[in-house]
């Protein structure tokens, strides 16, 4: 079943396939992944949007991993690998702090937190560097304009699961 079907500017257009598919993924993360902290959950055009609090992996300001937050990402890395989709992780930050951080922008403080979490899902729980990708959005997509008016999670970690297929 096809959900949707998206064109972007050009002559291939993207196609979100059976939902249900999705659905699945939400239910491991679900039944896996318990955070110390909020995880919310979005359907997009491009897949799933898995959203936790960035305090889970990291103090304030840092880019470092806390050892508490590894035990998530081990959990988060056992749902992937039960899955062949390409996983986007989107670090989303506002408080980028010059005293206790060695970063001037939230932007470089966002890209080096998902880089993070991007390296040791790569380097110690084996995930395929081909399905892995890492973006620093800092203060430039905030949750509550772009998602919802309701939840505070500006400063958090996107897990997007991509489920799209290039249409011919």
């Amino acid at each position: 079943m096809v959900a949707g079907v998206f064109c972007l500017n050009s002559p291939k257009c993207f196609a979100v396939y059976d939902i249900s598919e999705m659905k699945a993924i939400e239910e491991l993360f679900r039944n896996t992944v318990k955070p110390n902290g909020a995880m919310y959950f979005t359907y997009v055009p491009r897949g799933l949007i898995v959203s936790i609090d960035e305090n889970v992996f990291f103090n304030k300001a840092q880019e470092k991993l806390k050892r508490d937050g590894l035990c998530v990402l081990d959990s988060i890395g056992a749902v992937l690998a039960q899955t062949d989709k390409s996983c986007v992780i989107e670090g989303h930050t506002e408080n980028a702090d010059p005293e206790i951080s060695s970063f001037k922008a939230n932007w470089e403080l966002s890209l080096a937190r998902a880089h993070s979490i991007t390296m040791y899902l790569m380097r110690y729980l084996k995930i395929s560097p081909e399905r892995l990708y890492c973006i620093g959005y800092g203060e430039f997509m905030p949750y509550v304009d772009s998602v919802s008016k309701d939840a505070e999670m500006n400063n958090r970690i996107d897990f997007v699961i991509i489920d799209y297929r290039a249409e011919r």
